[in-house]
């Protein structure tokens, strides 16, 4: 077994092609297949289902996969550790995070990092809640930030922030309720934009609406962050986010926000670790600066939420 085809077994999991994943390796398609029709051999199982379309791994393969990163992760770690300057953190470290914090924590986090930490080569991933949990366990991200709903798997998180669930409606849209404030109930009979239920921010709104028997009408199910304050912004509907997912667009004065009372409906963010990575040197020093954005975000308004 040669760890040149745990990099290719990764990259046709990921990219989902044989035909892709041969070119970004350089090497020949056949020769590529060949290698996997060897490792699938010498395991003794069926990593892929090949089709026309491409490759989708089998439930064999979904757990290999898991395995695959860990060793690659921890091959790249053990390089960077014997060959790296004592008084210079270097390393890979994978991140995952929710468009909602990545519209306002990136930028600043990033730019430090290349600042302070030259040596660290930063990947960042982002998706829904429901995603990076995945990624998360499956080893595809070291690091991540969640919900604290989505963390009841992940043994080593640590406390962010509580953010505050906010009415999200276009500036010419009938006003509801009482000024800045909005109760739950008031939005029934609203057309509502959310993400679909098994995202954190979907799963905390249901229980929320459970609790004071309050029945909403989700008009549109919507993955992207982007589509749905486009679609806010035309009028036609409303959502609920954290004020900080469409900042911009309240300060332009396109959207309007009312905090959501009677009851608040609040979320917890919670940084969690990969257990395969949590003591790497990279990882700690990334870590460490995460923290200190948030707490300067916070403080100085920029992130409307509750350290």
């Amino acid at each position: 077994m040669d760890l040149r085809d745990f990099q290719f077994f990764i990259s046709i999991a990921e990219m989902g092609s044989f035909s892709k994943a041969a070119m970004a390796h350089n090497i020949a398609q056949s020769a590529l297949s060949r290698r996997i029709r060897d490792l699938e051999a010498d395991l003794g199982v069926t990593l892929f289902y090949r089709n026309g379309r491409g490759a989708v791994m089998t439930e064999v393969g979904q757990t290999f996969l898991t395995r695959a990163r860990r060793v690659m992760a921890d091959v790249e770690q053990i390089r960077h550790d014997l060959t790296a300057d004592k008084d210079r953190v270097q390393g890979a470290v994978t991140f995952g995070v929710p468009p909602s914090v990545g519209l306002v924590l990136l930028a600043p986090l990033l730019a430090q990092i290349r600042s302070d930490l030259p040596g660290v080569q930063m990947r960042v991933l982002e998706g829904f809640s429901g995603y990076v949990a995945e990624w998360l366990a499956s080893g595809r991200v070291d690091l991540a930030v969640l919900y604290k709903m989505r963390a009841g798997t992940f043994p080593d998180t640590e406390h962010l922030l509580f953010e505050d669930m906010y009415l999200i409606s276009a500036r010419n849209s009938p006003p509801l309720g009482q000024g800045p404030t909005v109760r739950l109930r008031d939005l029934e009979g609203q057309d509502l934009a959310l993400p679909g239920p098994p995202h954190g921010l979907r799963i905390l709104v249901d229980e929320a609406c459970a609790r004071a028997k309050v029945t909403l009408t989700i008009a549109v199910e919507l993955e992207t962050l982007p589509t749905i304050r486009d679609l806010v912004s035309n009028g036609t509907i409303r959502t609920i986010l954290p004020v900080t997912a469409v900042q911009a667009d309240l300060e332009s004065g396109g959207l309007v926000a009312q905090k959501i009372i009677d009851p608040v409906i609040s979320r917890e963010l919670i940084l969690a670790h990969s257990p395969q990575r949590a003591n790497a040197p990279s990882t700690r020093a990334v870590v460490h600066l995460i923290r200190l954005h948030i707490q300067e975000l916070v403080q100085s308004g920029a992130w409307i939420g509750r350290v």
